[in-house]
């Protein structure tokens, strides 16, 4: 099952790469922990993003993540942004994940690990395509997909 879910999760992020439609971007992609700051820590030290936002509510913190040089440099990034929010992610779903474009896949899978998440499967070949994913965790138990697309 968990094959399954993974080859049909990356055939949709394939898919949906080559087809987007004109004026659609990706606005964030959200994912929760029971500790938003804690978590929010780890994709800074695991993916370097920097927090461009905090929102506080009763029941915790809404963290805006997004990449950049620093700190004004991840403001001024009009890319999507990753929003942590304070929450039980227990309720899982094997093809709700983020989805990184990375350069070097076994770098960033290192990086996973020492920030304190887990491989799900290390980075390898897709096919012949000349693509590598990899799929890791947070330490929430959220799923990250990698994609190392070939040098061209």
């Amino acid at each position: 099952m968990r094959a399954t879910s993974f080859v049909l999760g990356a055939c949709v992020a394939l898919l949906l790469a080559g087809a987007a439609q004109a004026g659609v971007t990706l606005n964030s992609a959200r994912v929760a922990g029971k500790d938003a700051v804690a978590l929010g820590k780890f994709y800074e030290a695991a993916f370097g993003l920097k927090e461009v936002n905090r929102l506080t509510f009763p029941n915790g913190v809404e963290l805006f993540l997004n990449f950049g040089d620093n700190v004004d440099g991840a403001k001024a990034n009009a890319a999507a942004q990753i929003v942590i929010m304070q929450g039980d992610p227990a309720a899982k779903d094997a093809i709700a994940h983020l989805i990184f474009n990375v350069t070097d896949a076994a770098a960033t899978a290192a990086a996973i690990k020492a920030a304190g998440g887990t491989l799900d499967r290390e980075p390898m070949p897709f096919g012949n395509t000349g693509i590598v994913i990899g799929i890791a965790a947070d330490p929430a138990g959220n799923r990250i997909e990698l994609i190392q697309r070939p040098k061209r």
